[in-house]
């Protein structure tokens, strides 16, 4: 899409200088940062007043070796990100208030990360070729990875927005990072082709990664690299990488990652985009092409109700996605809808021990005014499919988070950040949770490693699917649905899928459908049906629905749900053939906890009796 489109373009010539690219105002502009909203401004400044005598917490090697101890990252992370989280506060308390009082502070931490050894954490030495399971840090590990993009990203615009102020200090502070960044990112990006993500290996599928550190890359090139011809070489080296990220992008637009992971992907597509028409002064645009328009509008098919999105896969159910990027990448689009979705998410705080992209956060602050005048309110779309992914969206009214919300999924158990959750759904009613799909843990050496898929929560028995003689669904592009068959009218939305396939044989399975309707006449309810089939008769089936509402057994045998105060859903099932258990989840940490809270349940539908076939359906509906 990319380097086909403008391979005749003379990249050299149309390249901006890079003293003439400017996203947003430097730190001398004393006007346009102080337009800024006043409650923002006395966030930044309070925040980073807490940090005046931070004193860099120290990056022990123990912690690094750590890793290959015990496979924890916590300890390592934790510092490497509130790092860069404090330096990235401090730089835009004082940027904002412009008096001096946290440049000290700001010097000090942009030395601590250039004298860092290397910005490469342990999982990420894995995706090196050389001295792969070394556990001592060294300079030769610079590689191009997230964090080396990361701290790439804040020295940058730091350097960008500081300069003038630095280079009254020193000359040599921003030297210093133009060192480092080239060192740690430029050239180790043009001297490999065979870094996994940039998808230049046959047969090897990119992901995030891909648009995340091409991005900063991007950033690198544009506004440190000062040889012309170096400069086109890279720019069009990034977008042949970039094309092998759209190409493989799934033709509805959908994040197959889950919307956490589209704040980096789809996302950080958009910032590379945004980044090339920027810098060439618009000749570079796709942002007319039908998928560049989906993988945006994938965002708002996938929003629930404020900070809730549709977590099939690796991910929160309130994922930390800037409402910024939507906005602007609906105003690059074209779609209101979308730039709708971005105005009503408020960026908050940032976190420490996250992430802190400096571009992102500048962006932010400087169209904050703007989104928050317009007064907008998400769009709440009232179906979506995505036929690609096999991923449907249902609400009872189109502008409204009020009533049934209903999302299901078919799929493969082989897309990226995968749990094992062919034809899994969730329930949302008047925006809050019924039935859900859990998330991910902290990330540990496990997740990416070959046992991933002992991890409770990734599989099919912790998300709401039935089981099979005790089989689960297992990992792999064969374990898919087929068939699937959607249908929508008003009064209903349905999808059909055949789930057999997504079972090992031993489950014994010869046909499984699956069914789910919104309807939204008379009195609106949910129904999930599945009409199947087995080899053999058997006892051993159950149900699993996860729930964050504890069930309670009503006198006529349906379980009821206070989701809200004084508000109640109620859940049917034929209790002739079903017993219902409920078992509380005592599993949950951290991350968890920080999206569920500490209560969470498993109802076990069981099969009362052996069965060859049958038909089960369970309702959803409001109740008192």
């Amino acid at each position: 899409m990319l380097h086909d489109r403008y391979e005749q373009l003379d990249l050299e010539a149309a390249l901006l200088p890079r003293e003439l690219i400017a996203p947003f105002p430097k730190a001398e502009d004393r006007a346009a940062w102080e337009a800024l909203l006043p409650e923002t401004r006395a966030m930044w400044i309070g925040l980073a007043e807490t940090y005046l005598d931070y004193e860099w917490p120290a990056m022990k090697v123990q912690h690094y070796r750590e890793y290959w101890r015990s496979g924890e990252l916590h300890t390592r992370t934790s510092a490497i990100f509130e790092r860069r989280s404090v330096l990235g506060i401090l730089a835009i308390a004082e940027c904002i208030e412009g008096q001096g009082r946290f440049m000290d502070q700001v010097i000090n931490g942009i030395y601590v990360l250039c004298e860092e050894t290397t910005w490469v954490p342990p999982l990420h030495r894995l995706h090196a070729k050389e001295n792969m399971l070394e556990c001592m840090p060294d300079a030769s590990d610079h590689i191009v990875e997230l964090v080396t993009c990361a701290t790439a990203d804040l020295l940058i615009w730091i350097r960008y927005t500081m300069q003038t102020w630095l280079d009254e200090v020193s000359v040599r502070i921003s030297r210093r990072i133009e060192r480092e960044i080239r060192d740690r990112l430029l050239e180790p990006y043009m001297k490999r082709d065979d870094y996994w993500w940039m998808g230049f290996r046959e047969g090897v599928r990119v992901n995030n990664w891909n648009p995340w550190c091409n991005s900063s890359a991007l950033m690198g090139f544009l506004m440190i690299e000062d040889d012309r011809e170096r400069r086109a070489e890279a720019v069009r080296k990034i977008m042949r990488s970039l094309d092998v990220f759209i190409a493989t992008y799934p033709a509805d637009g959908c994040c197959d990652e889950g919307p956490g992971y589209w704040g980096p992907s789809g996302g950080g597509l958009y910032v590379a985009l945004e980044l090339l028409a920027t810098a060439t002064n618009g000749a570079i645009d796709v942002f007319r092409e039908p998928l560049i328009q989906d993988i945006g509008n994938y965002i708002y098919k996938a929003h629930i109700h404020e900070r809730f999105f549709v977590n099939f896969a690796d991910g929160d159910a309130m994922p930390l996605i800037g409402g910024d990027v939507m906005y602007r990448y609906g105003r690059s689009t074209g779609d209101e809808d979308l730039q709708r979705l971005g105005a009503s998410l408020p960026e908050g705080e940032p976190v420490i021990h996250i992430w802190f992209e400096l571009y992102a956060q500048l962006q932010a602050l400087f169209l904050e005014r703007e989104r928050v005048e317009s007064g907008a309110r998400a769009p709440y779309v009232r179906d979506a499919w995505l036929p690609a992914t096999q991923v449907m969206t249902a609400r009872e009214s189109k502008g409204s988070e009020k009533g049934l919300f209903l999302a299901a999924k078919g799929g493969h158990n082989l897309e990226s950040h995968n749990h094992n959750d062919v034809g899994s759904f969730i329930v949302f009613i008047d925006g809050y949770p019924l039935f859900i799909d859990l998330g991910t843990e902290e990330y540990k050496a496990q997740t990416f490693g070959p046992d991933r898929y002992e991890l409770w929560y990734l599989q099919s028995q912790y998300h709401n699917l039935p089981t099979v003689r005790g089989v689960l669904q297992q990992n792999g592009g064969e374990f898919r649905a087929k068939e699937a068959e959607y249908d929508l009218y008003p009064w209903v939305s349905r999808l059909s899928l055949d789930i057999t396939d997504a079972y090992p044989a031993e489950a014994g399975i010869e046909s499984w459908r699956r069914t789910f309707k919104l309807h939204r006449e008379d009195q609106p309810h949910i129904e999930v049906t599945d009409q199947f089939k087995l080899k053999e008769a058997t006892n051993d089936i159950f149900y699993s629905l996860v729930t964050p509402c504890e069930p309670i057994p009503g006198a006529d045998g349906a379980l009821r749900f206070e989701y809200a105060p004084e508000q109640w859903a109620v859940l049917k099932f034929d209790q002739a053939a079903l017993e219902a258990v409920i078992e509380p989840i005592d599993k949950m940490e951290s991350r968890l906890q920080r999206n569920w809270g500490e209560n969470m349940y498993r109802i076990v539908l069981r099969e009362r009796m052996a069965v060859e076939a049958g038909t089960r359906t369970i309702t959803v509906r409001k109740g008192k």
